[in-house]
């Protein structure tokens, strides 16, 4: 009796563990991971027949059912996208004549490799003496000095001199003659022999305006006080730059004529004091000057250059045979040389000396000369 009651409870209890093992739902499988990224797929739309299958579903049928409609929702993996071979395999449509580099920018941007660098244009005021242009730069102004004497007779003289940049190619300048050493016997022989400092009563203005990089005019007025007197002085200024060491110029002061009595000097104020004592005794007057200067630059570093000038200097004599200002000659030609240096320890300031002669047939016109310039 016993026996056949456990048996029965056996039975019945695995009757309802198959029961309830037929009833559970089927598991659900994970997906396995795609090698490459899924992208999410739209669900599809439900189609009737699993539409009927839900309604009816029960037992393993219905669990089948649930399963596939599982692995439809989970979507499927995209496939990756393969290049397409290039046209030319072998390379036999390849132009040696216009290559191109994968680095390179084909709309020319910074980053091309093949872009055209731009010509570096000077700007400034160069350091450099070869460098530097005939005008100074806009709204640049420079004041210099250059005194000089000779040996014998005895003279001394300066003159200083201001320029300023209006724009790049027009400049206007101003000039004074200061002081002149001389001995006066030489001006009015009634006065004894004797060496003194005496103010200088010239002064001009000019005007320079650059019409090439190589070529400028300029036009000054000189004027002289008591008496009163005024030339006109014109100049074609010419420089020529070789590289970055060789410089060739001149023509700076290339005509000066007399307009009222004489024409006034800023070299020496000696010739200025005898032209006024010959406007005291009604004698002639010069009419001016033609002066053929040039000059040549070494520039042996940045800051350093050596400086040569060479010329003819051409008194145009009197109008009735009288003699020229500082001469008592009808007429006459002296030819000049100086030889020197600038240094240039700055941008803005140069300081320079040369030595040579103002007349090469008179060996007493030999003298040394300073020069001294500020740009600010």
């Amino acid at each position: 009796m016993s026996l056949r009651r456990l048996i029965s409870i056996l039975g019945v209890t695995v009757v309802a563990t198959g029961s309830l093992v037929a009833a559970a739902p089927a598991a659900k499988k994970k997906p396995a991971k795609p090698a490459t990224p899924v992208a999410p797929a739209k669900d599809p739309a439900p189609a009737a027949g699993s539409a009927a299958g839900s309604a009816s579903g029960g037992g393993a049928t219905g669990g089948g059912g649930s399963a596939a409609a599982s692995g439809d929702a989970s979507g499927s993996a995209v496939q990756p996208i393969e290049d397409s071979p290039p046209s030319d395999m072998n390379g036999t449509s390849e132009n040696p004549d216009n290559p191109h580099a994968a680095t390179v920018d084909e709309a020319g941007s910074a980053g091309s490799l093949l872009q055209t660098v731009p010509t570096v244009k000077r700007t400034g005021y160069p350091i450099q003496e070869v460098l530097r242009p005939i005008t100074l730069p806009q709204n640049t102004s420079e004041i210099s000095i250059a005194p000089h004497l000779q040996v014998s007779p005895f003279l001394a003289n300066d003159a200083v001199h201001a320029r300023y940049g209006v724009t790049s190619k027009v400049q206007i300048g101003i000039t004074y003659a200061y002081f002149g050493a001389y001995d006066r016997s030489v001006v009015n022989s009634a006065l004894s022999s004797k060496i003194g400092v005496h103010s200088g009563k010239a002064f001009g203005v000019d005007v320079t305006v650059l019409l090439q990089d190589w070529l400028a005019v300029r036009i000054g007025v000189p004027f002289y006080v008591n008496p009163t007197a005024f030339g006109l002085q014109l100049g074609a200024p010419i420089k020529f730059t070789f590289g970055d060491k060789f410089a060739i110029g001149g023509l700076d002061d290339l005509l000066t004529l007399r307009l009222s009595k004489f024409a006034p000097s800023f070299y020496q104020e000696l010739y200025n004091a005898q032209a006024a004592q010959h406007d005291t005794t009604n004698t002639q007057q010069s009419n001016g000057h033609l002066r053929f200067s040039f000059y040549g630059e070494y520039q042996q570093s940045n800051k350093l250059a050596f400086i040569g000038r060479i010329g003819i200097d051409s008194d145009l004599g009197a109008t009735s045979g009288g003699g020229g200002a500082g001469t008592n000659s009808a007429a006459g030609n002296a030819t000049f040389i100086r030889a020197g240096l600038q240094y240039s320890p700055r941008h803005w300031f140069d300081i320079g000396g040369s030595v040579g002669w103002d007349d090469l047939t008179t060996l007493g016109t030999f003298g040394p000369q300073l020069f001294l310039a500020l740009r600010i």
